[in-house]
Protein backbone atom coordinates (compact mmCIF):
# COMPACT_ATOMS: atom_id res chain seq x y z
CA UNK A 1 0.00 0.00 0.00
CA UNK A 2 2.74 2.60 0.93
CA UNK A 3 4.87 1.30 -1.63
CA UNK A 4 1.58 2.41 -4.57
CA UNK A 5 1.23 5.85 -2.22
CA UNK A 6 5.15 6.66 -3.07
CA UNK A 7 4.57 5.58 -6.67
CA UNK A 8 1.66 7.84 -6.98
CA UNK A 9 3.59 10.71 -5.11
CA UNK A 10 6.63 10.47 -7.69
CA UNK A 11 3.99 10.05 -10.61
CA UNK A 12 2.43 13.18 -9.29
CA UNK A 13 5.56 14.96 -9.05
CA UNK A 14 6.65 13.96 -12.31
CA UNK A 15 3.55 15.48 -14.04
CA UNK A 16 3.84 18.90 -12.33
CA UNK A 17 7.20 19.50 -13.31
CA UNK A 18 6.57 18.57 -16.74
CA UNK A 19 3.98 21.08 -16.86
CA UNK A 20 5.99 23.47 -15.29
CA UNK A 21 8.48 22.62 -18.28
CA UNK A 22 5.58 23.21 -20.55
CA UNK A 23 4.53 26.31 -18.71
CA UNK A 24 8.03 27.97 -18.68
CA UNK A 25 8.33 27.09 -22.52
CA UNK A 26 5.12 28.66 -23.38
CA UNK A 27 6.16 31.47 -21.05
CA UNK A 28 9.16 31.90 -23.27
CA UNK A 29 7.10 31.44 -26.51
CA UNK A 30 4.45 34.25 -25.93
CA UNK A 31 8.19 36.27 -24.63
CA UNK A 32 9.23 35.80 -28.02
CA UNK A 33 6.14 36.01 -30.13
CA UNK A 34 5.96 39.99 -27.76
CA UNK A 35 9.25 40.53 -29.05
CA UNK A 36 9.26 39.71 -32.57
CA UNK A 37 6.07 42.19 -32.47
CA UNK A 38 7.65 44.54 -30.94
CA UNK A 39 10.81 44.78 -33.78
CA UNK A 40 8.10 44.19 -35.99
CA UNK A 41 6.68 47.50 -34.82
CA UNK A 42 9.22 50.11 -36.16
CA UNK A 43 10.12 47.72 -39.13
CA UNK A 44 10.33 49.84 -42.29
CA UNK A 45 8.01 47.48 -43.66
CA UNK A 46 4.16 47.72 -43.50
CA UNK A 47 3.50 44.42 -41.62
CA UNK A 48 0.05 42.63 -41.03
CA UNK A 49 -1.02 39.34 -39.32
CA UNK A 50 -4.05 36.84 -39.89
CA UNK A 51 -5.62 34.38 -37.77
CA UNK A 52 -6.99 31.06 -38.90
CA UNK A 53 -10.57 32.45 -39.88
CA UNK A 54 -8.79 34.79 -41.99
CA UNK A 55 -9.39 38.02 -40.56
CA UNK A 56 -6.07 40.64 -39.51
CA UNK A 57 -5.35 40.77 -35.66
CA UNK A 58 -2.17 42.42 -36.28
CA UNK A 59 -0.59 45.95 -37.76
CA UNK A 60 2.78 47.17 -36.98
CA UNK A 61 2.82 50.53 -36.35
CA UNK A 62 4.77 51.64 -39.98
CA UNK A 63 1.30 50.47 -41.49
CA UNK A 64 -0.85 52.60 -39.06
CA UNK A 65 1.43 55.51 -39.82
CA UNK A 66 1.53 55.09 -43.67
CA UNK A 67 -2.77 54.68 -43.64
CA UNK A 68 -3.32 57.23 -40.74
CA UNK A 69 -5.99 54.99 -40.07
CA UNK A 70 -6.49 53.15 -35.86
CA UNK A 71 -6.19 49.67 -35.53
CA UNK A 72 -9.77 48.62 -34.74
CA UNK A 73 -10.35 50.25 -38.31
CA UNK A 74 -8.08 48.05 -39.89
CA UNK A 75 -9.09 44.67 -37.42
CA UNK A 76 -10.69 42.23 -39.77
CA UNK A 77 -11.13 43.69 -42.81
CA UNK A 78 -11.13 47.01 -42.22
CA UNK A 79 -7.89 47.27 -43.99
CA UNK A 80 -9.33 46.23 -47.21
CA UNK A 81 -11.80 49.51 -47.49
CA UNK A 82 -8.10 51.55 -48.28
CA UNK A 83 -7.84 49.35 -51.26
CA UNK A 84 -8.13 50.61 -54.73
CA UNK A 85 -11.97 49.46 -56.41
CA UNK A 86 -10.09 48.07 -59.14
CA UNK A 87 -7.94 46.30 -57.33
CA UNK A 88 -10.03 44.67 -54.77
CA UNK A 89 -10.95 42.03 -56.24
CA UNK A 90 -7.75 41.13 -57.50
CA UNK A 91 -6.38 41.47 -54.07
CA UNK A 92 -9.18 39.45 -52.34
CA UNK A 93 -8.91 36.13 -54.04
CA UNK A 94 -5.11 36.45 -54.41
CA UNK A 95 -4.88 36.25 -50.39
CA UNK A 96 -8.21 33.52 -50.11
CA UNK A 97 -6.43 31.19 -52.85
CA UNK A 98 -2.94 31.36 -51.55
CA UNK A 99 -4.30 30.64 -47.59
CA UNK A 100 -6.55 28.28 -48.40
CA UNK A 101 -3.43 26.14 -49.97
CA UNK A 102 -1.22 27.26 -47.01
CA UNK A 103 0.51 28.69 -50.36
CA UNK A 104 3.53 31.96 -50.48
CA UNK A 105 2.05 34.80 -52.22
CA UNK A 106 3.30 38.32 -53.80
CA UNK A 107 0.66 40.70 -55.42
CA UNK A 108 0.71 44.05 -56.34
CA UNK A 109 -2.37 46.80 -55.42
CA UNK A 110 -2.99 50.21 -54.47
CA UNK A 111 -3.99 50.98 -51.63
CA UNK A 112 -4.49 54.61 -50.04
CA UNK A 113 -2.50 56.63 -47.73
CA UNK A 114 -2.91 59.16 -45.10
CA UNK A 115 -3.12 62.02 -47.40
CA UNK A 116 -5.70 60.78 -49.34
CA UNK A 117 -3.46 59.46 -52.49
CA UNK A 118 -3.33 55.89 -53.92
CA UNK A 119 -0.06 53.85 -53.73
CA UNK A 120 1.27 51.13 -55.56
CA UNK A 121 1.93 48.61 -52.52
CA UNK A 122 3.93 44.98 -52.96
CA UNK A 123 2.61 42.91 -50.98
CA UNK A 124 3.98 39.56 -49.56
CA UNK A 125 2.73 37.20 -47.51
CA UNK A 126 3.33 33.72 -45.96
CA UNK A 127 2.08 31.28 -43.88
CA UNK A 128 3.23 30.70 -39.77
CA UNK A 129 3.05 28.09 -37.93
CA UNK A 130 3.91 27.29 -33.98
CA UNK A 131 6.79 25.79 -32.96
CA UNK A 132 4.89 22.14 -33.01
CA UNK A 133 3.99 22.90 -36.54
CA UNK A 134 0.59 24.12 -36.27
CA UNK A 135 -0.90 26.18 -38.25
CA UNK A 136 -1.45 29.78 -37.02
CA UNK A 137 -2.22 31.57 -40.14
CA UNK A 138 -0.52 34.30 -42.45
CA UNK A 139 1.83 37.05 -41.94
CA UNK A 140 2.92 39.30 -44.38
CA UNK A 141 5.01 42.50 -44.98
CA UNK A 142 4.08 45.33 -47.96
CA UNK A 143 6.57 47.55 -49.22
CA UNK A 144 5.91 51.09 -50.67
CA UNK A 145 6.67 50.60 -54.72
CA UNK A 146 5.02 53.83 -56.58
CA UNK A 147 8.06 54.81 -57.42
CA UNK A 148 9.29 52.10 -59.09
CA UNK A 149 6.35 51.51 -61.46
CA UNK A 150 6.30 55.60 -62.29
CA UNK A 151 10.12 54.85 -63.42
CA UNK A 152 9.14 51.98 -64.72
CA UNK A 153 6.43 54.14 -67.22
CA UNK A 154 9.24 56.84 -67.51
CA UNK A 155 11.27 53.99 -69.10
CA UNK A 156 8.47 53.23 -71.80
CA UNK A 157 7.69 56.44 -72.45
CA UNK A 158 11.85 57.00 -73.01
CA UNK A 159 12.04 54.41 -75.27
CA UNK A 160 8.78 55.27 -77.08
CA UNK A 161 10.48 58.50 -77.69
CA UNK A 162 14.05 56.90 -78.35
CA UNK A 163 11.64 54.95 -80.98
CA UNK A 164 9.97 57.97 -82.31
CA UNK A 165 13.03 59.80 -83.33
CA UNK A 166 14.66 56.67 -84.74
CA UNK A 167 11.62 56.95 -87.19
CA UNK A 168 12.15 60.54 -87.46
CA UNK A 169 16.01 59.85 -88.58
CA UNK A 170 15.57 56.95 -90.30
CA UNK A 171 12.38 58.08 -92.61
CA UNK A 172 11.22 61.58 -92.22
CA UNK A 173 14.67 63.14 -92.09
CA UNK A 174 16.10 61.29 -95.07
CA UNK A 175 13.22 61.32 -97.63
CA UNK A 176 13.38 65.27 -98.36
CA UNK A 177 17.36 65.15 -97.88
CA UNK A 178 16.82 62.39 -100.97
CA UNK A 179 14.86 65.07 -102.69
CA UNK A 180 17.08 67.87 -102.65
CA UNK A 181 19.66 65.28 -103.47
CA UNK A 182 17.85 64.06 -106.35
CA UNK A 183 16.40 66.73 -108.15
CA UNK A 184 19.75 69.00 -107.24
CA UNK A 185 21.19 66.09 -109.27
CA UNK A 186 18.31 66.70 -112.47
CA UNK A 187 18.96 70.38 -112.48
CA UNK A 188 22.71 70.44 -112.85
CA UNK A 189 22.01 67.95 -115.63
CA UNK A 190 19.75 70.31 -117.19
CA UNK A 191 21.88 73.25 -116.59
CA UNK A 192 24.76 71.44 -118.21
CA UNK A 193 23.17 70.63 -121.42
CA UNK A 194 21.23 74.04 -121.59
CA UNK A 195 18.00 72.21 -121.32
CA UNK A 196 16.26 74.84 -119.14
CA UNK A 197 12.82 73.48 -119.09
CA UNK A 198 11.70 72.00 -115.83
CA UNK A 199 13.91 73.98 -114.15
CA UNK A 200 12.09 76.19 -112.27
CA UNK A 201 10.09 73.33 -110.79
CA UNK A 202 12.66 71.42 -109.84
CA UNK A 203 14.08 74.10 -107.97
CA UNK A 204 10.61 74.88 -106.72
CA UNK A 205 10.71 70.98 -105.39
CA UNK A 206 13.93 71.57 -104.27
CA UNK A 207 13.21 74.65 -101.67
CA UNK A 208 10.07 72.92 -100.70
CA UNK A 209 11.99 69.70 -98.97
CA UNK A 210 14.95 72.23 -97.88
CA UNK A 211 12.16 74.06 -95.71
CA UNK A 212 10.48 70.48 -94.85
CA UNK A 213 14.14 69.39 -93.88
CA UNK A 214 14.58 72.80 -91.71
CA UNK A 215 11.36 72.94 -89.71
CA UNK A 216 12.00 68.88 -88.78
CA UNK A 217 15.64 70.00 -88.00
CA UNK A 218 13.97 72.49 -85.59
CA UNK A 219 11.70 70.70 -84.09
CA UNK A 220 14.08 67.73 -83.27
CA UNK A 221 16.06 70.09 -81.73
CA UNK A 222 13.56 72.24 -79.82
CA UNK A 223 12.27 68.47 -78.22
CA UNK A 224 15.48 66.89 -77.74
CA UNK A 225 16.76 70.35 -75.59
CA UNK A 226 13.16 70.18 -73.68
CA UNK A 227 14.16 66.41 -73.13
CA UNK A 228 17.79 66.60 -71.77
CA UNK A 229 16.70 70.09 -69.72
CA UNK A 230 19.31 71.88 -71.90
CA UNK A 231 16.32 74.20 -73.22
CA UNK A 232 16.26 77.92 -71.25
CA UNK A 233 13.31 79.11 -69.97
CA UNK A 234 12.64 82.60 -69.88
CA UNK A 235 8.93 83.52 -68.99
CA UNK A 236 7.87 87.11 -69.94
CA UNK A 237 5.60 89.81 -70.24
CA UNK A 238 4.59 90.22 -74.11
CA UNK A 239 2.08 91.57 -76.56
CA UNK A 240 1.35 87.77 -78.28
CA UNK A 241 -0.97 89.08 -80.97
CA UNK A 242 2.68 90.93 -82.23
CA UNK A 243 4.01 87.72 -82.09
CA UNK A 244 1.20 86.01 -83.81
CA UNK A 245 1.39 88.53 -86.78
CA UNK A 246 5.25 87.66 -87.33
CA UNK A 247 4.47 83.84 -87.76
CA UNK A 248 1.71 84.83 -90.10
CA UNK A 249 3.97 87.16 -92.15
CA UNK A 250 6.15 83.79 -92.43
CA UNK A 251 3.71 81.33 -93.29
CA UNK A 252 2.34 83.56 -95.68
CA UNK A 253 3.61 82.00 -98.33
CA UNK A 254 2.13 79.09 -97.24
CA UNK A 255 -0.70 79.90 -97.18
CA UNK A 256 -0.68 81.76 -101.08
CA UNK A 257 0.58 78.59 -102.19
CA UNK A 258 -2.90 77.08 -101.13
CA UNK A 259 -4.81 80.51 -101.98
CA UNK A 260 -5.91 80.07 -98.22
CA UNK A 261 -7.05 83.22 -96.39
CA UNK A 262 -6.05 83.74 -92.84
CA UNK A 263 -8.51 85.92 -90.61
CA UNK A 264 -7.00 87.83 -88.20
CA UNK A 265 -9.35 88.39 -85.24
CA UNK A 266 -7.11 89.52 -82.79
CA UNK A 267 -7.41 92.51 -80.39
CA UNK A 268 -4.41 94.85 -81.40
CA UNK A 269 -3.21 94.21 -77.62
CA UNK A 270 -2.93 91.16 -76.14
CA UNK A 271 -0.55 90.58 -72.87
CA UNK A 272 0.62 87.00 -71.26
CA UNK A 273 2.93 85.65 -69.65
CA UNK A 274 5.28 83.04 -70.94
CA UNK A 275 8.63 81.97 -73.13
CA UNK A 276 8.06 83.79 -76.65
CA UNK A 277 10.42 81.21 -78.27
CA UNK A 278 8.36 78.32 -76.82
CA UNK A 279 4.87 79.90 -77.54
CA UNK A 280 5.93 81.41 -81.35
CA UNK A 281 6.62 77.28 -82.34
CA UNK A 282 3.47 76.76 -80.92
CA UNK A 283 1.38 79.09 -82.78
CA UNK A 284 3.82 78.31 -85.76
CA UNK A 285 2.61 74.62 -85.67
CA UNK A 286 -0.73 75.31 -85.05
CA UNK A 287 -0.89 77.33 -88.03
CA UNK A 288 0.97 75.32 -90.24
CA UNK A 289 -1.07 72.16 -89.48
CA UNK A 290 -4.22 74.26 -90.06
CA UNK A 291 -2.82 75.43 -93.61
CA UNK A 292 -1.67 71.46 -94.40
CA UNK A 293 -5.23 70.39 -93.57
CA UNK A 294 -7.26 72.84 -95.41
CA UNK A 295 -8.49 72.60 -98.95
CA UNK A 296 -6.98 74.97 -101.57
CA UNK A 297 -9.79 78.25 -101.53
CA UNK A 298 -10.21 77.66 -97.52
CA UNK A 299 -10.09 79.45 -94.54
CA UNK A 300 -7.90 79.31 -91.40
CA UNK A 301 -9.28 82.11 -88.36
CA UNK A 302 -6.93 83.74 -85.21
CA UNK A 303 -9.27 84.22 -82.23
CA UNK A 304 -8.60 85.16 -78.71
CA UNK A 305 -10.24 85.47 -75.23
CA UNK A 306 -9.51 87.23 -72.46
CA UNK A 307 -10.55 85.38 -69.25
CA UNK A 308 -9.96 86.58 -65.34
CA UNK A 309 -6.37 85.34 -65.36
CA UNK A 310 -5.82 83.81 -68.36
CA UNK A 311 -5.88 84.30 -71.98
CA UNK A 312 -7.30 81.49 -74.68
CA UNK A 313 -6.30 81.48 -78.48
CA UNK A 314 -7.78 79.82 -81.49
CA UNK A 315 -6.38 78.63 -84.71
CA UNK A 316 -9.73 77.24 -86.75
CA UNK A 317 -9.57 75.60 -89.90
CA UNK A 318 -12.30 74.58 -92.56
CA UNK A 319 -10.25 71.77 -93.69
CA UNK A 320 -10.48 68.11 -93.15
CA UNK A 321 -10.82 67.75 -89.88
CA UNK A 322 -9.52 64.96 -87.58
CA UNK A 323 -11.45 61.19 -87.32
CA UNK A 324 -12.54 61.04 -83.71
CA UNK A 325 -10.46 57.86 -82.47
CA UNK A 326 -7.48 60.05 -83.17
CA UNK A 327 -8.07 62.70 -81.56
CA UNK A 328 -7.15 61.65 -77.76
CA UNK A 329 -3.70 60.91 -79.53
CA UNK A 330 -2.53 63.52 -81.35
CA UNK A 331 -0.39 64.49 -77.77
CA UNK A 332 1.06 61.16 -77.27
CA UNK A 333 3.99 60.44 -78.47
CA UNK A 334 4.07 56.82 -78.67
CA UNK A 335 0.61 56.85 -80.35
CA UNK A 336 1.35 60.12 -83.22
CA UNK A 337 1.77 59.23 -86.81
CA UNK A 338 2.41 61.80 -89.57
CA UNK A 339 -0.85 62.56 -91.58
CA UNK A 340 -0.59 63.56 -95.07
CA UNK A 341 -1.79 67.14 -96.10
CA UNK A 342 -4.75 68.16 -98.60
CA UNK A 343 -1.58 68.88 -101.24
CA UNK A 344 0.27 65.87 -99.61
CA UNK A 345 2.44 67.90 -97.32
CA UNK A 346 4.40 65.41 -94.53
CA UNK A 347 4.98 65.92 -91.73
CA UNK A 348 6.54 63.85 -88.71
CA UNK A 349 3.57 64.04 -85.94
CA UNK A 350 6.00 65.67 -83.61
CA UNK A 351 4.93 69.28 -83.75
CA UNK A 352 1.94 68.99 -81.56
CA UNK A 353 3.54 66.77 -79.10
CA UNK A 354 6.41 69.45 -78.40
CA UNK A 355 3.37 72.16 -78.65
CA UNK A 356 1.73 70.34 -75.69
CA UNK A 357 4.94 69.95 -74.05
CA UNK A 358 5.85 73.95 -74.05
CA UNK A 359 2.22 74.54 -72.73
CA UNK A 360 2.74 72.23 -69.58
CA UNK A 361 6.00 74.29 -69.38
CA UNK A 362 4.33 77.81 -69.51
CA UNK A 363 1.44 76.63 -67.05
CA UNK A 364 -1.11 76.34 -69.78
CA UNK A 365 -2.94 73.37 -71.79
CA UNK A 366 -4.14 72.68 -75.73
CA UNK A 367 -7.13 71.34 -76.82
CA UNK A 368 -8.46 70.71 -80.06
CA UNK A 369 -12.50 69.65 -80.95
CA UNK A 370 -12.68 68.60 -84.96
CA UNK A 371 -15.53 67.78 -86.66
CA UNK A 372 -14.67 65.55 -89.20
CA UNK A 373 -14.83 66.79 -93.16
CA UNK A 374 -15.09 69.92 -91.85
CA UNK A 375 -12.27 71.12 -89.58
CA UNK A 376 -10.80 71.53 -86.42
CA UNK A 377 -10.12 73.94 -83.84
CA UNK A 378 -7.57 74.19 -81.70
CA UNK A 379 -7.01 76.43 -78.40
CA UNK A 380 -3.99 76.99 -75.96
CA UNK A 381 -4.08 78.81 -72.75
CA UNK A 382 -1.56 80.79 -71.05
CA UNK A 383 -1.32 83.02 -68.28
CA UNK A 384 -2.06 87.10 -68.66
CA UNK A 385 0.05 88.00 -65.42
CA UNK A 386 2.92 86.53 -63.85
CA UNK A 387 2.75 83.07 -62.10
CA UNK A 388 4.34 80.65 -59.98
CA UNK A 389 5.99 79.36 -62.87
Amino acid sequence: MENEKSLLLEKINELEKENLILREQQIEINKAKELYLKIFEEFPALIWRSRLDKLCDYFNKTWLDFTGRTFDQEFGNGWAESVHSDDFDFCVQTYVTAFDKREAFLMEYRMMNKFGEYRWIRDFGRPFYDLDNTFLGYIGSCYDITKNINNELSLIELNATKDKFFSIIAHDLKTPFNSIIGFSELLVERIKENDLDKVTEFAGIIQQSSKRAMDLLINLMEWSQLQSGRMTFNPELFDVSVLIGEVMLLLKGNADQKSIDIENQLPKVLQVYADKEMISTVIRNLISNALKFTQTGGKVSISALSEANEVIITVSDNGVGIPEDRIDKLFIISESNSTPGTHKEKGTGLGLILCNEFMKKNQGEIWVESNYDFGSTFHISLPSKQMDL
